[in-house]
């Protein structure tokens, strides 16, 4: 609508809006003929000027809705890229979950203490006698303290320094462990050695055979038993007071990524 006609219109509203007033204000028999005839002639233009307003404002509410709505697509946009990276991130760490339940499948015990930690190096001539996981002292773990993966006695935490700790597996000379055999309450000693290690103190009249399940004996009863490993040989020793039994450990540091430590 050009601009000349938007003048005419306004004008002739203009003058229709004073002659109402002024049959308003005239007091005179014929100006209610006049004002009625100015109504029923004008009605039509005073409609449609109405249906006019009404059509604005709808435009403008649309308008409104529209900005609204593109506010909420634009947001829409935004949480959908965020979830992506939420959805990313989550399969990344579901992989991760995977893996450690995979390494750490048995019930946690609710009374001890524990870390969960990873290896970061694993020893290097082969036999693998020690490994080092990647916490420390800033995870409170100390020497002394058992490391268990996927159920089973991996070694004992040797050296400990501010942010990682060397332990001993079950093939190290050096590992000594509390132990029974499975059912069993007697106590006996593991002492590591590659490739099996040796049960210490089997009395000659112990009935212990090739076979029979080796596992860890906590006294405070904090740690649950988890098994060190299988006696493959039962025989004579030195000692004419004791038998010489022979373990094979379940699970060697290559065949775990994460670990459970156990506070002592």
């Amino acid at each position: 609508m050009s601009l000349k006609r938007l003048n005419l219109y306004f004008l002739f509203f203009f003058s229709l809006g004073l002659l109402i007033l002024l049959l308003q204000i005239f007091q005179n028999p014929l100006n209610g003929y006049l004002r009625q005839t100015a109504y029923i002639i004008f009605s039509p233009f005073l409609k449609t000027e109405r249906e006019i307003e009404e059509e604005i404002e709808k435009l403008i509410f649309f308008i409104r809705d529209l900005k609204a709505n593109m506010r909420l697509i634009s947001n829409y946009k935004k949480v959908s890229q965020q979830l992506e990276v939420y959805k990313e991130k989550t399969e990344f760490y579901q992989d991760i979950l995977r893996r450690l339940e995979k390494d750490l499948d048995f019930y946690f015990p609710l009374k001890a203490e524990y870390v969960i930690s990873k290896i970061i190096f694993y020893d290097p001539s082969g036999e693998d006698r020690f490994f080092i996981i990647r916490d420390g002292k800033n995870k409170e773990i100390k020497k002394g303290d058992l490391v268990v993966s996927k159920g089973y006695i991996l070694g004992v935490v040797d050296e400990v320094y501010i942010s990682t700790s060397k332990v001993i597996t079950l093939f190290n000379e050096k590992c000594s462990l509390l132990s029974s055999i499975k059912e069993s309450d007697k106590a006996y000693i593991y002492q590591g050695s590659y490739p099996s290690g040796n049960l210490l103190y089997v009395d000659l009249n112990d009935n212990v055979k090739e076979g029979d399940i080796v596992v860890y004996k906590d006294l405070t009863l904090k740690i649950p038993p988890f098994p060190i490993g299988q006696v493959i040989y039962v025989g004579f020793s030195p000692n004419p007071f004791f038998k010489q039994v022979k373990v094979k450990p379940f699970i060697s540091p290559r065949d775990a990524e994460f670990v459970v430590v156990f506070k002592e």
